[in-house]
């Protein structure tokens, strides 16, 4: 008895469902299938919004690009099991299993249109872009030849540290004062588990550790994030915004559908572990 979190994208929809930009690209348009069909495919486990540049750049879906979308040039949230492994022996029942869920949110900049607050003294990235499931999108040199529209890829080397990378990669330039994503008026912080500055031509990626609570039920007008000086554990409310991004509502309410689905299994899960203890008692 083992629960998983089920990815997804738009339910019933097969790559060949959506539309494309004319001419882009169309290395991954397989990843975007949800339906059988005859071929085996690598599904993209994330959910997206970008803007129409970038739709162009990587061939994905129009039906994903927002104009709505500030501050950043594409967003992928996902859920992944946690690497740790599953925690078993729930009911006293040691094949009663279930695996804790990771919320992840990657970000990829403009680097000529987001110039961002970047610790120069950090190195230039700190992941394997091979690690990222997102990444795919935006490489598709794989950091060895242009692509057909000249961007440029690198291929990046991991750090000994990754993931646990300690300090943000983001600093006052001012005061040198570390710097943490949070949203707007809040001060619990994301943490930031991967990035590199300078990962494609065009584009900068940071990958932030949290946000299970993104749904449309959560942020109705959509989620606002902002790049603050770090105070203590958490982000100052108070402090100057050094950067701000904007998830439109279109994007966090297909966040909270995956969201949703995942309470639904948890919930389902508890149940029959309460019903299969307390089989004279109360059913839940």
């Amino acid at each position: 008895m083992t629960t998983h979190t089920a990815q997804a994208q738009e339910l019933g929809k097969h790559g060949a469902d959506y539309t494309y930009a004319e001419g882009s690209p169309t290395y991954w348009r397989n990843m975007h299938s949800t339906r059988p069909n005859d071929f085996v495919f690598q599904r993209d486990p994330s959910v997206w919004v970008y803007t129409k540049e970038v739709a162009q750049r990587t061939g994905m879906p129009l039906e994903w690009a927002s104009d709505e979308l500030k501050g950043v040039a594409a967003a992928a949230f996902r859920m992944e099991p946690d690497s740790k492994g599953p925690n078993c022996g729930w009911g006293g029942n040691p094949k009663a299993c279930k695996w804790d869920q990771q919320c992840v949110l990657e970000l990829y900049f403009d680097r000529q249109a987001h110039v961002l607050p970047w610790d120069m003294r950090r190195q230039v990235a700190d992941f394997y872009w091979q690690d990222v499931p997102t990444a795919f999108h935006f490489l598709p040199a794989q950091g060895y030849a242009p692509a057909p529209n000249g961007d440029k890829s690198r291929n990046t080397e991991g750090s000994p540290n990754y993931p646990s990378l300690g300090r943000s990669p983001f600093t006052d330039p001012k005061t040198g004062e570390e710097l943490g994503f949070a949203g707007k008026g809040h001060e619990g912080k994301s943490r930031v588990i991967a990035y590199d500055r300078e990962m494609h031509s065009r584009y900068a990626f940071v990958r932030l550790d949290g946000g299970c609570a993104i749904s449309k039920r959560s942020f109705p007008n959509g989620d606002t994030v902002q790049l603050r000086r770090i105070k203590g554990l958490n982000v100052a409310t108070d402090s100057p915004v050094f950067h701000e991004l904007h998830l439109p509502s279109s994007w966090t309410e297909r966040v909270g559908q995956v969201t949703q689905s995942l309470q639904q299994q948890d919930h389902d899960f508890y149940k029959g572990i309460w019903n299969n203890i307390n089989p004279q008692g109360d059913k839940k």
